[in-house]
């Protein structure tokens, strides 16, 4: 997932201002421009992401009022869970049963054409927002749309994990490390919030 963003990230911001696709952050910054309440959008999104992860724990059940559950599995993804009665009078929900999981290597090689095509054909247009629009629109459906709503609706799961999850796991292991990722993506939400921010309009 990293490698899937960070390279046409990195690789936008590397070639400069006239690439044929602008960064994340250019993109969100026009569409900002264009209706200024899109900068609450990658805001929510984080904040949503990053609560959800402390909120409901893998191998944990969360009930809320309807007695509905939530869970997540091994991977970091939020599912339902359903409970009886009995299960919660005896201390919650079992853990989540073994679920399906699709294979990645056949996956990741249908995500990258798809998202490698639908670039190439926006660039057609010459417009490099256009291309920034489709390139991570192409990246947010099928690496984290997809995946989650499998997970959630499916019982699918793919045998990597969320973003946010990773960070969680990573800092059990190595807390400076996590403290300064969770720090870059505050600094990322106030960018993206506030852009071009920290760099003068």
């Amino acid at each position: 997932m990293g490698l899937v963003v960070g390279v046409p990230e990195i690789w936008a911001a590397v070639a400069g201002s006239d690439f044929i696709w602008p960064t994340i952050s250019t993109t969100v910054g026009h569409l900002q421009d264009r209706w200024p309440v899109v900068a609450l959008v990658p805001v929510a999104l984080i904040v949503i992401a990053g609560y959800s992860v402390f909120r409901f724990r893998a191998s944990s059940m969360a009930l809320q009022a309807d007695q509905q559950a939530f869970g997540r599995t091994p991977q970091g993804r939020l599912v339902k869970q359903d409970v009886t009665y009995a299960e919660l009078a005896g201390g919650g929900a079992p853990p989540l049963e073994a679920r399906e999981e699709w294979q990645v290597v056949p996956y990741f090689a249908f995500a990258t054409i798809a998202v490698v095509s639908g670039s190439i054909f926006a660039a057609q247009s010459n417009n490099r927002f256009l291309v920034g629009y489709v390139l991570y629109s192409l990246i947010a459906v099928f690496w984290v749309i997809i995946p989650n709503a499998g997970a959630f609706w499916l019982a699918k799961d793919f045998p990597f994990t969320t973003l946010f999850f990773t960070i969680h796991c990573l800092g059990r292991r190595l807390q400076l490390v996590a403290s300064v990722i969770a720090a870059l993506l505050v600094i990322l939400l106030l960018h993206l919030a506030f852009y071009p921010w920290p760099s003068r309009p």
